[in-house]
């Protein structure tokens, strides 16, 4: 079950043969080269743990079903003060799959109705890699603008930080104007 390429150490593949009508439980831990991958990957300066508990069902007769918790230590970079910014996260998670031929992802009209419930994501025939659809939840529940305690950055601040006052390139035609 597991793969080749991926994440090093932390590659869990899974086709739909693979899981019986009772289910799977599996727990995946990046290891350090893993982890060091994915901190380079998402711009993060350290990524210490991340581990995901996961129960892998049968769904829709031809699909999966994957839920579970994702656990991860992890610093950031204030956007303000580049300072570190740590963060602990502990979210769930649910991911559907099913064959592109059930699925009917590539059929559908590109009309997007925020909510409405996700498509199922296609399931290979290879199977999924646990490893790396985590590591995608892992991107999507990022603060994308993370900022330290206190850090704070106000109009004024930024304006002041700019160059002299700038020229007004009309001022000549301002000029011209008075000797009419």
């Amino acid at each position: 079950m597991t793969g080749k390429g991926g994440l090093p150490g932390f590659t869990y593949v899974v086709a739909r043969e693979d899981v019986s009508d009772d289910g799977l439980e599996v727990t995946l831990e990046a290891g350090a080269e893993a982890r060091d991958q994915l901190a380079k990957r998402f711009g993060l300066l350290t990524l210490d743990e991340l581990k995901a508990r996961l129960v892998i069902e049968p769904w829709r007769k031809k699909g999966i079903k994957v839920s579970g918790t994702l656990d991860a230590d992890l610093e950031q970079s204030c956007i303000v003060t580049l300072d570190p910014v740590p963060a602990t996260l502990n979210v769930d998670l649910t991911l559907l799959y099913l064959p592109e031929d059930v699925s009917g992802r590539r059929a559908m009209e590109v009309a997007v109705d925020p909510l409405a419930e996700e498509p199922p994501d296609p399931l290979p025939v290879e199977g999924v890699d646990l490893g790396e659809a985590v590591a995608e939840q892992l991107a999507l529940v990022l603060d994308p603008y993370p900022r330290a305690q206190g850090a704070e950055l106000s109009a004024t601040e930024s304006l002041e930080s700019g160059s002299e006052k700038k020229s007004n390139p009309f001022e000549v035609l301002k000029n011209l104007k008075t000797q009419d």
